[in-house]
């Protein structure tokens, strides 16, 4: 089942876009719940309670803006997937701060909208198609973890903190070139000497750090990182991914 949450103050929008969302995942066969609000108070005093996966939000609402939404959105629940709304394409310059995965421009709504809904359910099935486990030992005994709940592992010589997607972290002795050695075929990165990193929850790529999907900030080796670059972007082509320069 997957929760979607919809936001728009405009109720003649909020009704379009509400047939939009239908009548995509009904054709798609996804089992789906949609949740439609007008206001953003009362979408967030819901979204305490529903783990919504999927967030569509208006930009442009005089109670409260859509990127101050999202900001609260991200305190409260971290990974959910953010797409705005909007009239006025000049505002997409202002959601990067809530790393939103998509913008859909409302005079072009069908057109986008088809693009970005595919794209996520593309990025989705990416992400469930990786369903096999890394089994290891800890201190808590014989762990079976999904790899794609990992979201990076972290060294430090013999022993390595594995930090999970729910962010729970995990302690194992055992060293990083061997973790490297099996989740390598599985789109993780060595990005630098301590860090392994799962590519799906990589944001983007800076010259001195890679900026995670949760908003964290890890290293990147400034000698190797035209390397990692080349590797990330082989991985991203191989998603179907769409990759802006």
């Amino acid at each position: 089942m997957l929760y979607i949450a919809l936001l728009d103050d405009d109720q003649v929008a909020l009704g379009i876009s509400k047939t939009v969302l239908e009548s995509f995942f009904t054709q798609k066969g996804i089992e789906f719940k949609l949740d439609c609000f007008s206001s953003p108070l009362s979408f967030l005093s819901n979204a305490k309670e529903v783990e919504y996966e999927l967030v569509i939000l208006d930009i442009d609402m005089p109670e409260m803006d859509g990127i101050e939404v999202a900001k609260r959105v991200r305190d409260i629940k971290f990974d959910a997937t953010i797409i705005f709304l909007s009239q006025k394409e000049n505002l997409v310059f202002d959601c990067f701060s809530v790393r939103p995965f998509g913008f859909i421009r409302k005079n072009k709504l069908y057109e986008d909208f088809a693009k970005i809904m595919n794209l996520y359910l593309s990025n989705a099935n990416n992400l469930d198609e990786r369903g096999g486990s890394l089994t290891i030992k800890s201190k808590a005994g014989i762990l079976n973890l999904k790899i794609r709940d990992i979201v990076y592992i972290e060294g430090n010589r013999n022993y390595q903190s594995i930090h999970l997607k729910n962010e729970e972290c995990v302690d194992i002795r055992m060293l990083l070139s061997e973790l490297e050695e099996k989740l390598s075929s599985q789109g993780f990165l060595r990005i630098q000497k301590g860090f392994l990193v799962n590519s799906f929850y990589i944001r983007r790529i800076e010259k001195k750090e890679v900026v995670l999907t949760n908003g964290y900030m890890l290293p990147i080796s400034s000698k190797r990182r035209e390397e990692i670059m080349e590797e990330y972007l082989k991985i991203t082509r191989k998603q179907d991914n769409i990759f802006l320069s």
